[in-house]
């Protein structure tokens, strides 16, 4: 039976991404209190039932965080394990994001490890953004061997790792050498439910959502767009916004920050979603876009790959600028073979927020049957022999 004195343990909510969606749900589902580094009220949902609790952080804690790079490191290694004060009441710990697995539980604790991914520029990234050449990067290789020298001997702690890809499974199988039978794979609540075909009616546009930062690639999408005779919305804003719009064509319109029903209508109302991050863990904007019964022309790359089924609920193109200017054009040509009503039921069949919360709740269970420690008597019944000597101690251990 599910033990229900649980909580969870978040890097941070100071943005409004996907993690912080899945913390909400999970709070939710399990009623539970969730303990955070950094926040930021003003990017918190307007629920009154969420418990959001800062772990304690000085001054210049939050200075070391906010400087980000090695100090925000540092900062989060020491202050997630002084957090034990709080969380060692807990029967049981969710981990959110990596910065947690510094806390050091109790040994009959139960933890669970939920992993968006294992860090990015250590991993699966490093041959991405590293420079080799010089000094500095050499120094750069240095640094990161002995970043993940420390962190890998800090992660070996949950009773069950719980990815939210399995692409990301994969990768903590790999980098931290996890058993596969360690690691489960449960998707991230979407709201399925939210979106609809019928929420706009279909126009001749594109459209790309989400943060406009670096990892999005959202330049290779202006730079395909800018040769297309077609009309491509970005929605979303971030640091790159001002470079993106110096870039772009008269036919890439910016709206910024869309709420909840702006959003739904552009879903519906796009002929089509682009998609390009780079090596994505997992991905809630494609899902969205199909519960909405859009199609998505996304790169094949990362798990974006795996969402989208080629042909059927859109279309996979190489990196690249000309190869995404293709996709389009043979989008244009030929369309997608499944409906409207198809892309979105395929996308609440997997993804649904339902299916998140009964797929959790069994990994939990596992991982308090994991984490009870049972002796060989409480196991087994007695051995053949086992109850002569039973009966010897009691007659006080000799025959004489």
């Amino acid at each position: 039976m599910l033990n229900r004195n649980i909580a969870i343990a978040h890097k941070d909510y100071d943005t409004r991404g996907g993690g912080e969606v899945f913390c909400r749900r999970l709070a939710e589902t399990i009623d539970a209190p969730l303990y955070v580094g950094r926040r930021n009220q003003a990017n918190e949902p307007d629920d009154e039932t969420l418990d959001i609790r800062e772990i304690p952080l000085s001054r210049l804690d939050k200075w070391m965080i906010d400087r980000g790079g090695l100090t925000r490191t540092a900062a989060y290694a020491l202050r997630w394990q002084a957090a034990a004060g709080d969380l060692a009441e807990y029967d049981t710990i969710i981990s959110s994001g990596n910065e947690p697995l510094w806390y050091v539980p109790p040994d009959q604790q139960t933890v669970i490890a939920y992993t968006h991914s294992t860090p990015r520029f250590m991993y699966d990234l490093y041959n991405e953004t590293m420079d080799f050449d010089g000094v500095m990067g050499r120094l750069a290789t240095l640094f990161n061997t002995a970043q993940r020298t420390v962190y890998e001997s800090n992660v070996n702690r949950p009773d069950l790792w719980v990815a939210n890809s399995d692409l990301v499974a994969r990768r903590i199988e790999r980098y931290w050498s996890v058993p596969k039978d360690q690691i489960q794979t449960v998707y991230p609540p979407v709201d399925t439910h939210n979106y609809s075909p019928d929420d706009a009616e279909t126009q001749d546009v594109y459209l790309h959502l989400g943060r406009l930062v670096e990892a999005k690639r959202v330049d290779e999408i202006i730079e395909a767009f800018n040769g297309l005779d077609a009309t491509l919305l970005i929605a979303g804003d971030g640091d790159d916004r001002d470079r993106l719009e110096r870039m772009a064509g008269p036919n890439i319109k910016f709206c910024g920050f869309v709420n909840e029903p702006r959003k739904r209508e552009l879903y519906s109302r796009a002929k089509a979603l682009i998609y390009s991050p780079l090596n994505e863990d997992f991905g809630m904007v494609p899902i969205e876009a199909l519960a909405a019964g859009t199609p998505v022309i996304g790169v094949e790359d990362g798990f974006t790959q795996f969402q989208i089924q080629h042909g059927e609920n859109g279309l996979l193109y190489d990196r690249g600028t000309r190869a995404l200017r293709e996709a389009v054009q043979e989008f244009e040509r030929e369309g997608v073979a499944w409906t409207e009503s198809e892309i979105a039921a395929w996308a609440s069949r997997w993804f649904s927020v339902e299916r998140f919360k009964r797929e959790m709740e069994q990994a939990i269970e596992e991982a308090q049957q994991r984490a009870a420690v049972s002796t060989p008597w409480d196991r087994d019944e007695p051995e053949a022999g086992d109850q002569g000597v039973e009966l010897a101690y009691a007659d006080g251990g000799s025959d004489e």
